[in-house]
């Protein structure tokens, strides 16, 4: 009788062993996933800058950097 290890390590019909066809899968899942943020991310980075954020950037930059080291 042979181990589930054995097993998974053995070639299927198509020729290509079960890992093999998961590491796949999980490859392609997580291609799809990163185009998914990126491409929603990317409608997030095309929004302006609200004015109040701005204004605080501006102040934090007139402030010098000083973190009081």
């Amino acid at each position: 009788m042979a181990n589930d290890k054995d097993m998974q390590s053995q070639p299927e019909k198509d020729g290509k062993s079960a890992n093999t066809r998961d590491k796949l899968e999980q490859s392609a899942r997580r291609e799809a996933l990163g185009t998914g943020l990126r491409r929603a991310y990317q409608k997030v980075l095309n929004e302006p800058v609200p004015d109040e954020f701005s204004a605080l950037l501006s102040r934090l930059s007139d402030a010098g950097g000083d973190n009081g080291d």
